[in-house]
């Protein structure tokens, strides 16, 4: 009990000891190192064409093209299923467990040539330990098609110190949008892929952050709504539904900025004991993000993702300024 004791306090001292590593990965397996590091709104603003893109000529076209860095990466995505379609390749082959990619048949987007390579498809990377799957995430996927005017995409980059970062992307008439970025770690002692972090792009240019464990952030150049008690009932009762409503930021921050008020009234009331806004928003954050992430970027996982924890944030806060009400009464 002690020797455990001690080890989990030098995995939180000294992080390198549980995540980091030398993954030394052929670079025709690694991914972009694009992907690293995403600025969503950058990359959105550029690959977005302009109102008259189509009626330009292909010369005009090309040039626009070569601004957005998505039409400039070096590592071929199409055709890594060249090397993994038959069967799973083993990435890196460590003392203790393997990385290995493989992929998914059943995708009704594949592209077969006529040698045999299946070109589409999930493609995930495995921690692999005596022949037994111990973890599995989504990797990337060359094209997956949407509809008749919309595709997507999911492309990856895996560091030398075993970070993986993923992005889904969704192609338009308009251009490229970056829709749901991750980030993990590999944890080599529980064998596992540890989720650190994610951004989620909704419309109307708002952004979720959230990094693992305790904190959510919003994203968002807009001005602060104020909300009455009519919108705010209005859209609290949608929360049942498994959509994603604009309006849920609106509620969000409107018992957000109470709380505040809140415990400032009882900081100042209360010359004793100083209540923290953040570490009781982290504790609150906290709670609401053990809900499972959502796999892939598609709308019709991470619109209910970002609607429960949403509301589990909300109903948090409202439990919370109850409470200090209570403590305020006379």
């Amino acid at each position: 009990m002690k020797y455990s004791h001690y080890l989990a306090s030098l995995c939180l001292l000294f992080s390198t000891y549980c995540y980091s590593q030398h993954y030394q990965i052929e670079d025709k397996y690694r991914g972009d190192p694009l992907f690293r590091k995403i600025d969503m709104n950058k990359l959105e603003k550029d690959c977005t064409y302009p109102p008259n893109y189509w009626q330009l000529s292909d010369s005009k076209r090309e040039e626009i093209d070569k601004l957005c860095p998505l039409n400039n990466l070096k590592f071929d995505l199409r055709g890594l299923y060249k090397f993994i379609y038959k069967e799973p390749v083993i990435l890196y082959n460590g003392k203790d467990f393997q990385l290995t990619l493989s992929m998914s048949e059943n995708n009704e987007n594949n592209d077969i040539e006529s040698d045999g390579t299946i070109y589409g498809g999930d493609i995930f990377l495995s921690i692999v330990k005596d022949n037994i799957v111990k973890d599995k995430i989504y990797l990337a996927n060359n094209y997956i098609n949407l509809s008749d005017f919309a595709a997507a995409y999911q492309h990856y980059f895996i560091s030398p110190e075993g970070e993986i970062n993923t992005l889904y992307l969704i192609e338009v008439e308009e251009g490229i949008s970056p829709m749901f970025w991750k980030h993990y770690k590999i944890d080599n002692q529980k064998m596992k892929f540890v989720l650190q972090d994610m951004l989620v792009n909704v419309t109307d240019g708002v952004q979720y952050q959230i990094i693992y464990p305790n904190q959510f952030n919003i994203i968002s150049n807009k001005p602060v709504k104020k909300i009455d008690s009519q919108e705010l009932k209005l859209c609290e009762d949608e929360y049942d539904k498994e959509e994603y409503h604009s309006c849920y930021i609106d509620v969000y921050k409107h018992y957000n900025n109470r709380l505040k008020k809140k415990i400032n009234l009882l900081n100042k009331n209360n010359n004793t004991i100083k209540k923290s806004y953040l570490k009781l928003q982290q504790k609150m954050a906290s709670s609401c993000l053990e809900l499972p992430p959502p796999v892939s970027g598609n709308r019709g996982e991470t619109d209910p993702y970002l609607s429960k924890v949403m509301f589990c944030l909300i109903q948090n806060y409202k439990q919370e300024i109850t409470n200090i009400e209570k403590q305020l009464a006379p």
